[in-house]
């Protein structure tokens, strides 16, 4: 199976604050392992700055060129999904099916592109932001068997 990771994953195995952090590295190191089978979407890197680095967010904030070296490490090892014309073209067709609104756009756009790059399945805590999309699969995590 095809998978990918969401941004919270991330956050947790850079940040050894989280209660999840463990459970978020050795994900994301398996994912690292099996790096053939992993698409990451260009939005989760750029949230992923975005949170490390913001002392609201996380406990240990990292300072914005460690951050990037990070974000420069994820490039480096996925494949990196960004978005298209078909990408937006399938991000209106979730948008109507799921009538999609607000920050929801966000997560629809993760689904159109795993969608358009027939990635099956995402890892992630927030699994009810990714549950109404009937066209991918929401892997178990943090139960998740890593």
């Amino acid at each position: 199976m095809i998978y990918t990771l969401d941004t919270n994953v991330l956050v947790y195995a850079a940040d050894e604050s989280f209660p999840l952090h463990s459970a978020a590295r050795e994900l994301r190191d398996r994912a690292a392992a099996e790096h053939q089978k992993v698409r990451l979407c260009y939005s989760v890197l750029l949230e992923f700055s975005a949170v490390v680095t913001d002392s609201r967010r996380v406990g240990n904030p990292l300072p914005p060129a460690e951050a990037w070296r990070e974000v420069d490490a994820y490039l480096n090892t996925f494949e990196v999904l960004y978005p298209d014309e078909r990408s937006f073209a399938q991000l209106g067709k979730l948008a109507n099916q799921y009538q999609v609104t607000r920050q929801t756009i966000f997560d629809a756009l993760i689904v159109s592109m795993m969608i358009q790059h027939k990635v099956q399945g995402i890892y992630t805590e927030n699994g009810k932001d990714f549950a109404t999309f009937d066209q991918i699969e929401v892997l178990p995590w943090p139960s998740a068997n890593v």
